[in-house]
Parts: C-alpha cells; sequence; structure tokens
C-alpha cells in the first residue's frame, strides 16, 4: 500500500542513531564522552533559550488535550524543527530515532555526533524512541505503540528529504493507527539563521522573538484510502501554512498576541 511506503519513507533519515564499538573499554568510553559532550550541550541550549522571548496562541488547544488524555501527534514544518527544542521540551514529546542501514554510515562518525544529539534531547526532557537496535518496520510499529500508549509525539510532515512544506500522507496514517488526532503548529521568528539544508532549517538569533500558533486538533477520517490520505495531507499542508502566516502576523502586525512569556512547564 502506498500508504505504508509512504509511512516508511516519512522516518527515513529522521531523527538521530547510534552505533556503540564492539570493545567493552571503547564503548564505556564512547557513552562518558558523549554524555559529557550532551550535558554541555544541553546547558548551552538552555541558556540561548532564556534569551528568546516567546509568544504563544492557542495553548487551551494542548491544555485540552491533556486533561482529556487524548492522544495526539505535534506537526511542525521541518524548517521549524528548532523551535521545538526550544518551545516543546517540557511536553514529554516522542521524537523517533533511527540511522541509515548502509555500511558506509557504520563506517563513519557521524553516529557519534548523533548519540550527542540523541542525548541532547532526552536531557532536554524528551522521549527518544531509538529504532535503530532492530528494523525499521518494527521501529515504526512501536512509535505508534507508544502513541497508542498515551505518549504524545512530535514529527515533520514534509520531512526528511522534502519537498519542503509539502505535507506526506505518514502522519495521516499514523494518526490514524495511533488512534490520535494531529496538532498543528505554525512558527515564526523575529530574526534567524537559515541554513543551506533542502528544509532551510531556521534558528532563532538570541534575543529575538518567537512565535507559536497551535492550531485545532485535526481528527483523522475513517477513510484510509490513498486518495483520501492524500486530500487530508493537503488540509494539513495549507493549515499550517496558515497558522506559520498567523504567527509573522503576531511578530510583525497589529493583531492581539494572546500569550507572551518565556515557556514554562504546565
Amino acid at each position: 500500500m502506498e500508504a505504508k511506503k509512504s509511512l516508511v519513507n516519512f522516518f527515513e533519515g529522521i531523527c538521530i542513531g547510534c552505533m556503540l564499538p564492539a570493545h567493552p573499554v571503547k564503548r564505556t568510553l564512547y557513552r562518558a564522552v558523549t554524555s559529557l559532550l550532551s550535558t554541555f550541550a544541553a546547558l548551552l541550549l538552555s541558556i540561548y533559550q532564556s534569551t528568546l522571548e516567546f509568544h504563544v496562541e492557542g495553548e487551551n488547544h494542548l491544555r485540552i488535550l491533556r486533561t482529556l488524555q487524548k492522544n495526539h501527534i505535534v506537526a511542525i514544518w521541518h524548517t521549524f524543527v528548532d523551535a521545538a527544542v526550544f518551545c516543546l521540551h517540557h511536553r514529554n514529546l516522542c521524537i523517533y530515532s533511527d540511522h541509515p542501514r548502509t555500511q558506509e554510515y557504520e563506517n563513519s562518525s557521524v553516529h557519534f555526533f548523533r548519540e550527542i544529539g540523541l542525548k541532547t534531547l532526552k536531557a532536554l526532557g524528551f522521549d527518544v524512541l531509538d529504532a535503530s537496535l532492530g528494523k525499521q518496520s518494527a521501529g515504526i510499529i512501536n512509535f505508534i505503540k507508544k502513541i497508542q500508549s498515551g505518549t504524545p509525539a512530535l514529527v515533520a510532515p514534509d520531512g526528511p528529504h522534502g519537498p519542503i512544506y509539502e505535507a506526506k500522507p505518514g502522519v495521516i496514517y499514523m494518526a490514524a493507527k495511533a488512534n490520535s488526532c494531529v496538532v498543528p503548529i505554525g512558527v515564526g521568528f523575529s530574526r534567524r539563521i537559515v541554513s543551506s539544508n533542502w528544509d532551510d532549517l531556521s534558528f532563532p538569533l538570541p534575543f529575538s522573538r518567537v512565535a507559536l500558533v497551535v492550531g485545532e486538533p485535526i481528527e483523522p477520517s475513517d477513510d484510509m484510502s490513498e486518495a483520501s490520505l492524500a486530500r487530508q495531507a493537503k488540509a494539513l499542508e495549507e493549515t499550517l501554512d496558515r497558522l506559520c502566516f498567523r504567527a509573522n502576523e503576531i511578530l510583525y502586525g497589529n493583531h492581539p498576541k494572546e500569550t507572551t512569556l518565556p515557556i514554562t512547564n504546565t
């Protein structure tokens, strides 16, 4: 089924994986060094976050879902995944984690830096499901089961390779299978650095303003046909774009701001 293929492609390369050295001494050193560096990275990110000014609109949508204990998946464009690290780290969101299953990767040093990133995310409060220890298909199934059990998740509908700002049906398919809704979030930065990646990955500059607009939860349809999934993905795409425009209105327009705060645990 095309939807299942899309779901697998959706997770390819999203996230962070690792490969431990075989020698026990090297393995212990590897873990110690990556843990130390990730702790330092988490500290730096926390200091960095304290310089940002956050404007949040639609927070009640998430509060209601938590009160009702409703399974949900937070959807944010790949461009703004960095914003999730700063703004959503206290919500116990689960992130799917894997690495390329190639010999080239196994022989590279990339996994070392990805291991640091994985541990940094955990230190910041994210729940990272590491699928690198088994088959990728099993990892996706476990990810869906984790959402079913009540752990909210964070995904980028246009990941992992784009095209940019085009939602794939995988997130809708996964939400239906996990008996959850999709919560779209639009983001805007007053000042940012943009990478040269396909996704224009953006980083807010220190002392800049960050706007988040949380949209109404989207319930997936019972119709799981390819045509239906494509329509729902397109609707999600349009909603995310609208919320991002709204985020920029908050930053640059004359529209009232619902909330202004550094984000705290709730």
